[in-house]
């Protein structure tokens, strides 16, 4: 299964997305959304926020229009707080602070974090060594820039 359904409500479900579940049909030819529509008999879902296919945790998941436009408000006014939690070998320079810079696209097709801060992503990121070479990190965006997490935890 792809996904563990946590609660269900008359206007939303909450769900575990499992790592390596694609919310897009891109080149899968089907989605978490086909399937959750097929397994709950539910046609009309909307997706409120988004996760990276590589990427496991809750999702929202509205069940009619009205509550995917007022639920997708509360994200955009910042009144939904996000963490992620990542492992990761290395050591940073910190064990906690603020990483914010602007997202750049690099020469082979990736992202990097610059230094400029025309319009700066901003995490703010506790770690915890885990084992030698193991390092717990526990994330919270203040922005929502694409591919964010990934470019931060690189810079660390």
């Amino acid at each position: 299964m792809s996904y563990d359904l946590l609660y269900r409500h008359d206007d939303f479900y909450l769900i575990d997305k499992h790592a390596g579940v694609n919310l897009h049909r891109n080149q899968r030819g089907s989605s978490l959304l086909d399937t959750l529509r097929h397994e709950l008999g539910d046609e009309a879902l909307y997706l409120v926020h988004r996760l990276d296919d590589a990427t496991s945790g809750l999702l929202l998941i509205a069940r009619n229009k009205s509550a995917a436009a007022q639920l997708s408000a509360q994200f955009s006014e910042r009144h939904v707080q996000k963490f992620y939690i990542a492992l990761a070998d290395g050591k940073p320079r910190k064990k906690q602070g603020l990483v914010v810079g602007d997202i750049v696209k690099a020469r082979n097709g990736s992202y990097r974090l610059s230094r400029s801060r025309d319009n700066p992503s901003r995490t703010r990121f506790i770690s915890s060594a885990v084992m030698p070479g193991l390092r717990l990190y526990l994330l919270k965006p203040h922005t929502g820039k694409t591919h964010q997490l990934r470019v931060v935890m690189s810079s660390l």
